[in-house]
């Protein structure tokens, strides 16, 4: 299997649990998921496209860099998988890395930063994300850093937030 393939099926796997984690809450009425601890996850005010477009400002006001916008929706559709709107949303900045690298290089595997923002079947989007602290927390000496990062993150999802 060619290095690109392999790359593409972890993609995949990935973009295949996210998807199953978000949409079962619809799947089965009266019950809700817990959310992990690791995770905060928000409902947006705005469509899909209105809120792929403010979490990239918010990020940029943050002084971070929108470093790629992955469109897991048309990933899919190349293996036969309809989706509504779904787009990851991979940022970071040199500074932060400068900290990590500092602190602790172990926890240099951690970045970049990913929002997953995700058009659930009613048409309703939803912002979520890994919490830095979980991320960095794990390795000695990040975890100022994660509660740093956690902050921030946590106002970039204020920017779309019903």
């Amino acid at each position: 299997m060619k290095s690109e393939q392999i790359k593409a099926a972890v993609l995949l796997g990935v973009m295949q649990m996210m998807i199953v984690g978000v949409m079962a809450q619809d799947s089965q009425p009266g019950q809700k998921m817990k959310l992990p601890d690791s995770q905060a996850m928000v409902a947006s005010a705005y469509d899909f496209n209105d809120t792929v477009e403010l979490l990239t400002v918010a990020i940029e006001e943050q002084n971070l860099m929108v470093l790629k916008v992955i469109n897991a929706q048309q990933m899919l559709k190349m293996v036969n998988m309809q989706v509504q709107g779904m787009k990851q949303l991979l940022f970071f900045h040199p500074r932060y890395m400068k900290k990590i690298m500092q602190a602790n290089p172990m926890g240099a595997i951690e970045p970049p930063l990913k929002i997953a923002v995700m058009e659930r079947p009613d048409g309703k989007v939803v912002v979520k994300y890994i919490k830095p602290s979980y991320l960095l927390g794990k390795y000695e000496g990040l975890s100022a850093i994660g509660d740093e990062l956690d902050e921030i993150l946590a106002t970039i999802a204020v920017a779309v937030r019903k």
